[in-house]
């Protein structure tokens, strides 16, 4: 009985591994390299890893030096909005980073420059975007403060679950719920920047950002709620337990 059950628990680690999760009954496993554009359907993965493009532990390469610039320009961002208020120059900053979002990933498979920095730097700046852009939107009025108190707080539970993690070796992944919640979240800003700036159609440049803003904010929300369910599962899992041995001598905690 403890067998088949410890058999099962090392079953949802290996999915944890991997980054599967199930929502609904439904498989999501991440997306390849982390980028949308990279997805390939459930089960037309190759298994063999020599396939596979080798992941170099090289930090100075042409997509990390492109995620190192889109931090950077956070900061240029921020002052433009609520330092010299100009939406204008804000809505040009906005597509440059949602561009290089784009440009790191594609330059890194297109090139084979994949790296684990790369793989670290490029999450770090998402989530340094999502957490500053819209804290600095709602101060500047352009979206309402409860949805900044959403992704934040979806970010904190993420940080409080690290520990639950890496007590047992793993990292939360990156999913298709989580990439496509970025995603809509990236192209709100610059939309609802443009709406701000009085571009040609300005105003349903504005509703169609608002679309994205709430969509984005619903899935990061449940793609939160993913990890937490993963970390209570892997918690329960690693919770010592107490086994007897086959000699019939007293049982002891593993």
């Amino acid at each position: 009985m403890n067998a088949a059950r410890d058999g099962k628990r090392e079953t949802d680690l290996r999915e944890w591994r991997t980054g599967e999760g199930k929502v609904l009954g439904a498989k999501i496993p991440p997306p390849r390299g982390g980028h949308l554009s990279a997805a390939i359907p459930p089960g037309l993965e190759s298994d063999d890893p020599a396939r596979g493009p080798e992941i170099s532990d090289r930090f100075w390469t042409l997509p990390n030096a492109i995620s190192l610039g889109r931090i950077a320009l956070i900061p240029v961002l921020v002052a433009t909005i609520l330092g010299w208020k100009d939406p204008t120059l804000a809505l040009w900053l906005l597509g440059v980073l949602v561009v290089s979002d784009w440009l790191d990933g594609k330059i890194a498979r297109l090139w084979n420059m994949r790296s684990t920095w790369g793989e670290r730097l490029d999450p770090i700046a998402d989530r340094i975007l999502v957490a500053v852009v819209p804290v600095t939107f709602a101060i500047a009025g352009y979206i309402p403060l409860w949805v900044v108190v959403v992704l934040l707080a979806r970010d904190a539970l993420l940080v409080v679950t690290l520990p639950v993690y890496r007590r047992r070796g793993l990292e939360p992944e990156v999913t298709y719920l989580g990439k496509a919640a970025t995603f809509a979240l990236f192209w709100s800003l610059p939309l609802l920047s443009a709406g701000h700036a009085g571009v040609a159609g300005a105003e349903a440049l504005k509703v169609v950002g608002e679309a994205c803003l709430y969509w984005g904010v619903g899935l990061y929300a449940w793609s939160g709620s993913i990890y937490l369910w993963q970390a209570r599962r892997i918690a329960v899992a690693i919770r010592p337990h107490r086994v007897g041995s086959a000699d019939g001598t007293r049982p002891h905690s593993v």
